[in-house]
């Protein structure tokens, strides 16, 4: 019988006092999200918050479970976050010459990561229980913002969903985290992206006439969310990636009423097809902007199974202005994407998504050495990547200037810039590229002697000042 990932994450984290226990009665309907917002914005990102009696369910809820990096590193098994860019370049030195347009194939290519892939089962999970008829009523999905839905008046929403799609011909699943609206026991709106794998997929199986078959898992091993989370290249497979970043291939199983295989371990396991072209509205949706994204036409999920297990805890999350839990999940996907840049321009040392930015593609990079012309050089050769081709704002800054965090950025923005000149606008996209380097008109700066400063560490409760 597979064990409950999440379950198992859930006391590493009451074991290190980072889990709240609430035993009140509290309502899925705005009130579980009013709690974890104000959770989320505290100075460290809160703890994880465990809903013990959500009103109408005899389901729990768990939020802001990835709330803090330090969570982050115990879902990824790692100590610090720098240890993904480290494992994920060791793995791209064994690619010879990186190629961004056919990089999926080339990692997938390669021994190191194709030992990873899911283990395939031959039997749905064991240890879920099916539910006859299916009713996702049932479960305390939440409804975050007031005007969540308000276009036809679904406002609960799967804020963590695990969205697995395959193309008619059976080949690689896709997974990816999209928002996924109830509307009702057995109907959902699936907001995916247009260019995603699901989307994708969508329109292979519109043009071939057939309905796509569709799962969606909550909860699970950690690393299959992240990695369904991130940007990954191309059509690499999330699942192998997910077992590259946990060390062990995944194990999977069938669906009870389609051709899917999910990963085992998880607490909730959704079935459905979506029928080619049909589309419902969806949304508006509170989002991590701050403001509401537009209502707008969604895939219509049929559901024909559900199975969970029979004590399932809800994993969800709450997207707003931030610092918010994505703030943190993101992280990670920085610290991979360093790993990605510096094999592709070497002169990137560093690269910092600030939480105000991160949902914006829009980051500050550390260049080494940066001579004249070199930021405007590298701003288009990352606008011409998938993963800025959306970036508002680059803002470059010397490798000396250590990790830039906003603040330091924006200090450095006001005093290296040459307004006339390293401002780099594209009218036709509205991208901006800044050059905070002050290559242009190097100046000394003011530093501390380095004896200087250890004489004064070394003598600071002299000074009584401790």
């Amino acid at each position: 019988m597979a064990s409950s990932h999440l379950l198992h994450f859930i006391s590493l984290l009451e074991a290190n006092g980072e889990l709240s226990r609430i035993s009140a009665p509290v309502d899925p309907t705005l009130e579980i999200a009013a709690i974890t917002d104000r959770v989320c914005k505290q100075p460290d990102g809160g703890s994880a918050l465990l809903f013990e009696r959500p009103a109408a369910s005899p389901f729990q809820v768990i939020t802001n479970l990835f709330g803090s990096p330090g969570r982050v590193c115990h879902a990824l098994g790692i100590a610090e976050l720098d240890e993904l860019t480290v494992r994920l370049s060791v793995l791209l030195d064994r690619i010879p010459e990186l190629d961004i347009t056919s990089l999926d194939r080339q990692i997938a290519a390669l021994p190191e990561f194709s030992r990873f892939a899911p283990q395939a089962g031959a039997e749905p999970d064991n240890a879920l229980v099916r539910m006859t008829p299916p009713d996702m009523t049932r479960f305390p999905f939440l409804q975050s913002w007031p005007e969540d839905g308000a276009a036809d008046g679904h406002g609960r929403y799967i804020t963590l969903p695990q969205v697995f799609t395959i193309d008619p011909e059976g080949g690689t699943h896709n997974c990816g985290v999209y928002r996924v609206q109830l509307r009702g026991k057995r109907e959902a709106a699936i907001q995916w992206k247009a260019g995603s794998g699901a989307a994708r997929h969508a329109e292979q199986f519109h043009r071939a006439g057939k309905p796509m078959p569709v799962a969606i898992v909550l909860g699970g091993d950690p690393a299959t969310l992240f990695s369904a989370m991130f940007p990954l290249p191309g059509d690499l497979d999330e699942m192998t990636f997910a077992g590259f970043l946990r060390g062990a291939p995944l194990e999977t199983a069938p669906c009870q009423s389609g051709p899917l295989q999910v990963p085992t371990g998880a607490e909730i396991v959704i079935e459905g097809y979506v029928e080619p072209g049909e589309t419902v509205t969806e949304g508006p949706f509170g989002n991590h902007t701050g403001f509401y994204s537009p209502a707008a036409p969604a895939a219509l999920l049929r559901v024909t199974a559900i199975s969970h297990r029979p004590e399932a805890m809800i994993p969800a999350t709450v997207v707003g202005p931030p610092p918010m839990e994505d703030c943190w999940m993101a992280q990670a996907w920085e610290r991979l994407l360093l790993a990605f840049l510096q094999r592709l321009l070497p002169s990137i040392r560093d690269i910092r998504f600030p939480v105000e930015w991160i949902f914006h593609q829009s980051a500050i990079i550390s260049l080494e050495n940066p001579q004249p012309g070199m930021v405007r050089n590298i701003s288009a050769r990352l606008w011409a990547l998938p993963w800025f081709s959306s970036a508002r704002i680059l803002l470059f800054v010397t490798a000396d200037a250590g990790p830039a965090g906003l603040s330091l950025a924006a200090w450095r923005a006001i005093n290296m810039t040459d307004f006339t000149d390293d401002i780099i606008h594209e009218r036709a996209s509205g991208r901006l590229a800044v050059d905070a380097t002050g290559c242009r008109s190097p100046r000394p700066e003011v530093t501390q002697p380095a004896e200087l400063a250890t004489l004064v560490a070394r003598r600071w409760k002299e000074y009584g000042l401790a």
